[in-house]
């Protein structure tokens, strides 16, 4: 699935259900950051890279780890709760978000989702 049907996915699931917030699964931001990063990326690897963004040690490729994922975020926010602004160009308002990272690591693997909550 291509980011732009990632994102109308996740759109379309929030808009059935509409709430305060929407939580984006692992699934979804492994597929879109490495789409949008050219490269594989597994769970741990994301894991890993948001333990180390919360702990202010995260280093130039892992910075680009987590702004990958977190661009997935702000699409499908700007979509559920901002305007649209060109539907020709696909341009919406950008909404304020807060991204709260949900981990999990278990002896069957580790699992991330993001919790995005308009500012």
């Amino acid at each position: 699935m291509d980011q732009d049907d990632l994102v109308d996915n996740i759109v379309r699931k929030y808009r059935e259900d509409p709430r305060n917030k929407v939580i984006i699964d692992c699934g979804d931001l492994l597929d879109f950051a490495s789409e949008e990063l050219g490269i594989s990326i597994n769970s741990g690897v994301l894991l890993n890279a948001v333990e180390a963004y919360n702990a202010s040690t995260a280093d130039g490729p892992t910075q680009e780890i987590v702004d990958a994922a977190t661009a997935l975020c702000h699409q499908v926010a700007d979509r559920c709760w901002g305007n649209c602004l060109d539907e020709e160009e696909d341009e919406w308002e950008e909404i304020d978000i807060s991204v709260e990272w949900v981990t999990n690591a278990d002896s069957e693997g580790s699992e991330v989702a993001a919790v995005v909550r308009k500012m």
